[in-house]
């Protein structure tokens, strides 16, 4: 009888070791993301940083996040399952990468806006953008879909560059994403205003290799207690309030 116990609790730990939130656990995800600053920065205290390590800690699967700048190649190595999953990507990427799995809860919301030198001119719609002098960054897609024809239209090779354009007057408005923007503008030295309401709110996700499919509901559960304890909204305040605009 002891025999036959012994045989099944060493079948029953074999399972236990094998299964994937064990294993997932033992062994960290390796996770990657495109977004730089103020989302992840080489402090490791960006808003992306400190998000994955606190549902680490809290869900016990260890997890690692770096960042792959090259989007295509970046989801690509995710789908191959040379890496374990994706951070801070739009919705819907399995209808391309069948090999990957949407964790279902956003981890955050991506604000698209436009930023100007001062409160005026107002904008508050796509539409309001015509009359003006208007730049972004080469290759968003957001805007290259959404803007309309406008006076003069500038493109920027990265943050800096379009932040630069705003703060020597060579355009009108700049389109970018919130908090990127507010982090540029701050190492520039340079006061902007941020146009509200967004241009356009994008929910951002996490996304694992089908290997790692009984994660999903794990993290996703995880991110709406987040979000309802309020330690979701702390990470956000620690992460961007140093970068708001004084008062």
């Amino acid at each position: 009888m002891m025999t036959i116990t012994i045989r099944l609790s060493a079948i029953i730990l074999a399972l236990v070791l094998l299964s994937p939130v064990a294993s997932a656990a033992d062994t960290p995800l390796s996770l990657t993301t495109g977004m730089r600053e103020p989302w992840t920065t080489e402090h490791r205290d960006g808003f992306t940083d400190l998000l994955i390590e606190a549902l680490a800690k809290r869900t016990g699967v260890a997890m690692t996040l770096s960042v792959n700048p090259a989007a295509a190649r970046a989801i690509s190595l995710t789908n191959d399952g040379i890496d374990d999953g994706l951070a801070a990507r739009i919705g819907g990427l399995e209808k391309d990468y069948p090999n990957l799995v949407q964790v279902p809860e956003p981890i955050f919301v991506n604000d698209f806006v436009a930023c100007t030198n001062a409160a005026t001119p107002l904008i508050r719609t796509w539409a309001d953008l015509a009359p003006f002098s208007v730049a972004h960054i080469i290759g968003w897609q957001i805007f290259e879909r959404n803007l309309p024809s406008v006076r003069e239209l500038t493109t920027s090779r990265d943050s800096r560059q379009l932040v630069q354009l705003l703060q020597n007057a060579r355009a009108d408005i700049i389109l970018h994403e919130r908090w990127q923007a507010l982090w540029q503008a701050r190492q520039l030295n340079h006061s902007l205003t941020v146009q509200e309401p967004p241009l356009a709110q994008v929910p951002m996700y996490l996304y694992l290799h089908k290997r790692h499919a009984a994660l999903v509901p794990i993290l996703s559960a995880e991110l709406v207690a987040m979000k309802a304890d309020g330690s979701h909204k702390s990470l956000q305040d620690k992460a961007f309030s140093h970068i708001l605009p004084d008062r």
